[in-house]
């Protein structure tokens, strides 16, 4: 069988293989395009994610604060209504036997 190139399935690199030894006799990796970013355009991304970044903190923070005075608020609501109830001991599974 003679020499064939395949490429691979997963990093993409040409694979020249011996069909009768069924061995992989040379491989050329994928050549990757070289980027165009500057250092300025790279510092504006990074700028940007930070304020990204800060936008998603602050509304979590308005979320929890949100959240907080509901949690309170129920709270509040559910003391009110169990006020006027009399305290009774709490009954555990071992006191029904």
């Amino acid at each position: 069988m003679p020499h064939f190139t395949v490429t691979c399935p997963h990093c993409q690199a040409l694979l020249e293989l011996d069909g009768e030894r069924q061995v992989v006799v040379a491989s050329k990796p994928v050549e990757k395009p070289k980027s165009t970013t500057t250092i300025e355009d790279r510092l504006r991304a990074i700028g940007q994610e930070k304020e990204n970044a800060r936008a998603k903190m602050e509304e979590a923070m308005r979320a929890e604060k949100a959240g907080a005075s509901i949690r309170e608020e129920k709270f509040r609501k559910l003391l009110e209504a169990t006020k006027d109830e009399p305290v009774t001991k709490p009954i555990r599974d071992i006191d029904i036997d």
